[in-house]
C-alpha cells in the first residue's frame, strides 16, 4: 500500500548539559568507594590492604580492568568478597555495574587539576555574578536584544504573521494549538491590542496551568512510586494531590516566592490554606531508597543519606542553580560551597518525616500523632512479617521480636486517632536516627520535633563522622543557622532574602528558554564557575529586576516576553545571519525546534475528537500494558482502554517509566532535570507508523471528511486550508489507500511536531 513518505524528524539538542558519566560517578559511584571502601584502601594510609588504594584513579581502574570489582560487589566468588561487612544493595550493585559497562568514567582520569576551596575567601566569592544583587534597567527586551544583534552584524528577522504568532503563542502558553476560527478571528482583528487580548485569554486559560505544571514538574521529579518496589518503599498513591496543586497555583498566579515556600514549608506557613499541605508532596513524595533491616547500620545509614542527598540536589540545583550536591564528599572543586555547607543543608532533611496528613482541619497535635504513629505502624508490620517470613539462623529471637513488634503494632492502631478526610503526602519535623544496637537488625529511629544535627561525613562516609554541621545555609549566601525545627521554613526565607537574587536569575532563565527554546544561561542548573556564562547577562538581570519588583508574577513575566518583537519574529533562515551566528545564540530569529511529545499527543487527540478536559484527580495509564499496572490499579472494564485526558494526568512511574513517555525524551523522575534532551529514534518512527495509539487517532480523525474532504482534516490538524499542491498529493494517495491511512500521514508530519 501506497504511503506518503515521513517526513525525518531533527534531533536538537535544547540545552547544554553537565556530562551525565561526571554526575553519576559523583553521584552514586565516589560517596559509595568513600563510604565502605576508603577506610582499607586508601592511598593515606601507610599499607593499604593488599596494596590498594581505591581513592586514585589507577588503583580504582586496576580491579575494573580485572573484573574483581564486580566480582567483590556480587559476592560470585568465595574469597573476594567486598565489603566484608555485608553484601551492597542489589540496586548500589547495579549502579557499579552501569558504570563499569559504560566505560568505568572517572573524573580523575580528566588530567585537570582540581584546586580545593578550603580556607576559601568567601568575600571574593561573592563577587561571581550569579551572587550579585540585580542590576535594574529600563531597557526593554528589544533594545537589549537589538544592541547585541548590532554588535555582533547581526539583523533581527521580520514579524512572523498573525497566523503563525497564534499557533506559537497558544501553545506556548496553554500546549494546545487554536482552531481554524480562532486563528482566522485573530488573523483579521484590527484591534491594536489584539495581541494583548489574546496573552490575556490565554493565561486565564486553565489549560495554561496544565502546560506550565508540567514543565515546574521535570524541575520537582514528580513521580508516583519510588525508584523500586520493594517492602519498604511503597508508592504514592496520592501524589497526584500535588500535580494538581501545582497546577491551581500557576493557574492562581500564586507570587513564585510563595510557590516554592509552600513546597518546602506550607505547613508553617501562616495564611496557607488547608489545601495548601498538598504542595508538602514535593518532599512528601520524593524518591527514597530500600532499607532492608538486615543490612548494617553503616549501609542503612549511607542509603538514608543518599534519600537527604537527593533533597540537598533537587533543592540547591532546582531553585539556586547551584550544584552543592558535588560538596558531599570534599569541598565543591569549583565554587565557594563547603563541605559543612553541604552537612547543614542535608540536616534540614535529616530532621523531617515523609507521611501523610489530612486535608481537613484537624487539631495539631492529633495530627502529629496521627503522622508519626501511620508511619510507625508500617515499620512495625514490615518488620514483625520480616522476622515472621524470615527469620534467618536465629529462629527463637526472630519469633520474640516479632511477637515484640506485634504487640506494639496492636498497640498503636488502638490509638491511632480516626481521621475521616483525603489524604496527602506531606512531611512533619521529626529527626530521623539510624539504631545499630540490635546486632541482626537495624532500625529506624524517629523523634517527633527533635531535629537532627548531621556531623560531616569524611569523604562522605558515615563511618567516619567529623565536625558538626548545625541545619543552615550556605556561607556565602550569609551561611544563616536555623533554630525553628527543622528549619525547613527558615530554608525557604533564605532562598528569596539573602539567595533571593539567584533564585530570580534561576526562574527567570528557566521560562525564558521554556518560551525560546534555548535559556539565556544554557545550563540552567548550573550557574557556578563550570556552567555556561550568560549569553545576554544585562538582559537577565533586567528581567529578574522586573520580576521581583512586580511580585514574583510568572503571569507577569510571560506577558513581557510575549508582546516583545523579539518572540514575535519569524523563524526563517537568513544566510548572512547563519554564517555568523549558527546557532541563534544571539536571538535573530525564533530558532525552529520539535514540540514536547505531551503537546504533540495532547494536539493529536483534540483534532480526533477524543480528548477528555477534564481538569484534576488521580492519574491513569498512559498506554495499557497489563503487564506494568499492579493488580489493584488495573482499569475497570467500562473505563477506556487508553488514556484520553491531557498528557499531564498520565501515570508517571519513576521504577518502570511508561515506554512511550521514554521513547520520547520524557524527563527522568527520579531526580532533578534541568531540561530534556531531544533525540531521534527508530522507535519514535514506528510508534508514528505502527503505534496502537495512533492507529485509533486516525481512525478517530477519518470520521470527519469524506475523501474528497481533505480539507477538513487540514482544519482539524492545522487550522489552515490545504494548498492546491497538497489537494493533488492527497487525492492521489487515497486512489490506493484509505482515509484512515491518510490521516496517519498526516499524523506523522513535521508541521505538528514543531513550533511554528
Amino acid at each position: 500500500m501506497t504511503r506518503l513518505p515521513l517526513v525525518p524528524v531533527l534531533s536538537m539538542a535544547l540545552f547544554a548539559q553537565p556530562d551525565p558519566r561526571a554526575e553519576h560517578f559523583e553521584k552514586k559511584i565516589r560517596p559509595m568507594l568513600a563510604g565502605k571502601c576508603y577506610a582499607c584502601h586508601s592511598s593515606k594510609m601507610k599499607s593499604p590492604m593488599g596494596g590498594l588504594a581505591l581513592d586514585t584513579r589507577d588503583g580504582t581502574k586496576r580491579v575494573v580492568d580485572s573484573g574483581k570489582l564486580l566480582d567483590a560487589l556480587r559476592y560470585s566468588k568465595p574469597a573476594l568478597q567486598m565489603p566484608p561487612s555485608g553484601r551492597l544493595p542489589e540496586s548500589t550493585v547495579a549502579e557499579f555495574d552501569a558504570w563499569v559497562k559504560a566505560g568505568a568514567y572517572d573524573p580523575r582520569e580528566s588530567g585537570l587539576v582540581l584546586k580545593s576551596t578550603s580556607g576559601v575567601d568567601m568575600i571574593k566569592s561573592k563577587q561571581w555574578w550569579a551572587f550579585q544583587p540585580l542590576k535594574a534597567s529600563a531597557k526593554s527586551i528589544d533594545t537589549l536584544i537589538a544592541d547585541a544583534l548590532k554588535t555582533n552584524g547581526l539583523t533581527a528577522s521580520r514579524p512572523a504573521d498573525r497566523r503563525t504568532l497564534i499557533r506559537r503563542v497558544s501553545l506556548n502558553l496553554t500546549g494546545l494549538a487554536p482552531s481554524f476560527e480562532e486563528i482566522e478571528s485573530f488573523a483579521n482583528d484590527v484591534d491594536p491590542a489584539a495581541c494583548e487580548k489574546l496573552i490575556d485569554r490565554l493565561l486565564r486559560d486553565p489549560g495554561y496551568g496544565e502546560r506550565w505544571g508540567r514543565y515546574w514538574l521535570d524541575v520537582t521529579r514528580w513521580g508516583e512510586d519510588n525508584p523500586t518496589t520493594e517492602a519498604t518503599n511503597p508508592g504514592y498513591p496520592f501524589s497526584w494531590r500535588y500535580r494538581d496543586w501545582v497546577i491551581a497555583a500557576l493557574n492562581d498566579d500564586v507570587p513564585y516566592d510563595r510557590f516554592v515556600k509552600m513546597q518546602l514549608a506550607a505547613d508553617q506557613m501562616p495564611g496557607a490554606a488547608r489545601g495548601d499541605i498538598r504542595a508538602l508532596g514535593f518532599l512528601g513524595a520524593g524518591p527514597v531508597y530500600h532499607k532492608d533491616a538486615r543490612l548494617s547500620k553503616e549501609v542503612i545509614e549511607t542509603l538514608a543519606s543518599d534519600d537527604w542527598d537527593e533533597r540537598v540536589d533537587v533543592v540547591s540545583r532546582g531553585f539556586l542553580g547551584l550544584t552543592v550536591g558535588c560538596a558531599r564528599c570534599h569541598d565543591h572543586k569549583f565554587d565557594p560551597i563547603l563541605t559543612k555547607d553541604y552537612y547543614s543543608l542535608a540536616s534540614v532533611f535529616a530532621s523531617v518525616l515523609q507521611t501523610k496528613l489530612p486535608l481537613a482541619d484537624v487539631d495539631p497535635a492529633t495530627e502529629k500523632k496521627f503522622a508519626w504513629m501511620q508511619e510507625r505502624i508500617f515499620h512495625l508490620n514490615y518488620l514483625a512479617n520480616l522476622m515472621k517470613s524470615e527469620p534467618g539462623t536465629k529462629s527463637e529471637e526472630a519469633a520474640v521480636k516479632e511477637k515484640r513488634f506485634r504487640a506494639e503494632l496492636e498497640t498503636l492502631r488502638a490509638e491511632l486517632p480516626k481521621i475521616e478526610a483525603p489524604l496527602a503526602h506531606a512531611v512533619i519535623d521529626a529527626g530521623v536516627w539510624i539504631d545499630g544496637s540490635d546486632p541482626d537488625l537495624t532500625l529506624q529511629d524517629v523523634r517527633l520535633d527533635t531535629p537532627r544535627d548531621l556531623p560531616v561525613f569524611e569523604r562522605g562516609n558515615v563511618a567516619n563522622p567529623g565536625a558538626p554541621a548545625p541545619r543552615g545555609f550556605l556561607t556565602v549566601l550569609g551561611g544563616a543557622r536555623f533554630k525553628n525545627g527543622s528549619g525547613r521554613i527558615e530554608l525557604a526565607d533564605r532562598i528569596f532574602d539573602e539567595a533571593g537574587p539567584l533564585a530570580a536569575r534561576v526562574i527567570v532563565n528557566r521560562v525564558w528558554g521554556w518560551h525560546f527554546g534555548k535559556p539565556l544561561v544554557p545550563t540552567p542548573s548550573d550557574f557556578g564557575t563550570q556552567g555556561e556564562p550568560a549569553s545576554h547577562p544585562e538582559l537577565l538581570d533586567a528581567l529578574a529586576a522586573r520580576f521581583v519588583a512586580g511580585g514574583w508574577s510568572l503571569k507577569r513575566l510571560h506577558r513581557e516576553i510575549l508582546l516583545s518583537a523579539t518572540y514575535r519574529q519569524s523563524s526563517e533562515g537568513n544566510k548572512a545571519n547563519e554564517s555568523k551566528d549558527p546557532g541563534n545564540k544571539f536571538l535573530w530569529r525564533m530558532s525552529p525546534r520539535r514540540v514536547d511529545f505531551e503537546a504533540w499527543r495532547d494536539n493529536v487527540l483534540r483534532a480526533s475528537g477524543l480528548l477528555i478536559p477534564t481538569i484534576g484527580g488521580p492519574s491513569i495509564e498512559l498506554e495499557p500494558d497489563d503487564a506494568r499496572v499492579p493488580r489493584r490499579e488495573q482499569p475497570r472494564a467500562e473505563e477506556p482502554a487508553v488514556n484520553h485526558r491531557r498528557t499531564v494526568y498520565a501515570r508517571v512511574n519513576r521504577s518502570r517509566l511508561s515506554s512511550l513517555l521514554k521513547i520520547y525524551d520524557f524527563a527522568d523522575p527520579n531526580q532533578h532535570s534541568p531540561a530534556r534532551d531531544v533525540t531521534t529514534t527508530p522507535l519514535q518512527q514506528l510508534f508514528l507508523m505502527n503505534g496502537p495509539f495512533v492507529q485509533e487517532q486516525a481512525a478517530a480523525l477519518a470520521k470527519f471528511a469524506a475523501p474528497e474532504s481533505i480539507d477538513t482534516l487540514y482544519r482539524r490538524l492545522f487550522a489552515r486550508n490545504a494548498t492546491k499542491k497538497e489537494i493533488e498529493l492527497g487525492l492521489a494517495y487515497l486512489r490506493s489507500a484509505s482515509i484512515t491511512d491518510y490521516a496517519q500521514a498526516l499524523l506523522a508530519t513535521n508541521e505538528l511536531m514543531y513550533w511554528p
